[in-house]
């Protein structure tokens, strides 16, 4: 049994057709400096030879472990790995991406010194991986509308469930992921982080995050507008519940609203009703967008594009395109 130092951390690792990169993943968190640890893979019905490589994982170690799901997408993957976890503690890692050999370690340290169920951690991005050296990092605690503010206003790219470590109570009690949606991440962070109260982050790149070719970035399908819903949402959370979160909140619908507009005219996607719907909310906030001074410059320039029409924003879209 893990002592009260060294709780059991369950990291969730969904996959689905990453046969290229997912035995890079696997070895990175077979390498964490952090030993008591159990990685539960869910495997997402995958047509290639996925599970296999997995499969070799889990002979190899024992604190490896897979699941077949059905292939109900991301959300429903990782809520089967929360469902088969069993640590107090959950970190959830595509399996396409890296962790740094000491992130564990780093996150469980930061959450226990500090006192707080959540911990964050920084990142960094390329084609390739390759563990790096521990750097000199800073570490800070911030309160819940601290940490919204950051998040919201995209100072800080920290609306992810990836990389995080989390006390499993803050994913189950607030229902997990929704399932059947794009932008799962971006629809449960606020939620999750609202019942820890205080979330702590560390400036150190624990995660390495690989943009493979198809994914959601590169790729248009109409489920992307789901980020319209899901920043309604978020919106309407915070007008019901942190009234100081509301402009940090309206700005984050601004921007969602305006990058799909941006998305669909470059891409001559022909779905009148969602750029209706995408004018009004622009519209609604730009004013306010531009007298904000905690707005990003692209949310401002964005707005003022706004100003000049739909003919413009196309123009503009295909330019930086």
């Amino acid at each position: 049994m893990e002592s009260i130092n060294t709780p059991l951390i369950s990291i969730v690792v969904p996959a689905y057709n990453i046969e290229p990169w997912i035995g890079e993943c696997l070895g990175s968190l077979a390498s964490q400096t952090y030993r008591n640890i159990e990685v539960v893979i869910v495997d997402d019905e995958s047509a290639d030879a996925t599970a296999d490589a997995a499969e070799a994982f889990c002979k190899a170690d024992s604190r490896f472990s897979l699941i077949k799901a059905s292939h109900g997408g991301l959300s429903a993957t990782r809520n089967k790995g929360i469902e088969a976890a069993t640590g107090d503690w959950l970190l959830f890692v595509d399996g396409d991406d890296c962790l740094e050999p000491w992130a564990v370690e780093t996150l469980v340290h930061t959450a226990m010194s500090l006192g707080t169920d959540a911990a964050i951690g920084g990142m960094r991005r390329g084609k390739r991986y390759s563990p790096s050296r521990r750097p000199v990092s800073e570490t800070e605690l911030w309160s819940y509308a601290e940490t919204m503010s950051k998040a919201l206003y995209q100072n800080l790219m920290i609306n992810h469930a990836w990389g995080a470590l989390m006390r499993r109570h803050l994913v189950t009690d607030n229902g997990g992921f929704r399932e059947g949606i794009l932008y799962e991440d971006l629809d449960s962070f606020y939620r999750f982080y609202e019942q820890a109260g205080r979330i702590a982050w560390t400036s150190a790149p624990l995660y390495f995050y690989r943009r493979t070719p198809g994914s959601i970035l590169d790729t248009w399908k109409p489920q992307r507008l789901d980020v319209l819903d899901v920043t309604d949402r978020l919106l309407e959370f915070m007008q019901a519940r942190h009234p100081d979160l509301v402009r940090a909140a309206e700005d984050r619908r601004f921007s969602a609203h305006f990058n799909m507009l941006v998305l669909m005219l470059r891409l001559g996607i022909d779905d009148n009703k969602a750029i209706e719907r995408c004018r009004k909310v622009i519209k609604k906030y730009r004013a306010r967008t531009l007298a904000d001074p905690r707005v990003r410059l692209k949310n401002k320039l964005g707005a003022i594009a706004s100003y000049g029409g739909t003919r413009l924003i196309r123009a503009l879209s295909l330019i930086v395109g």
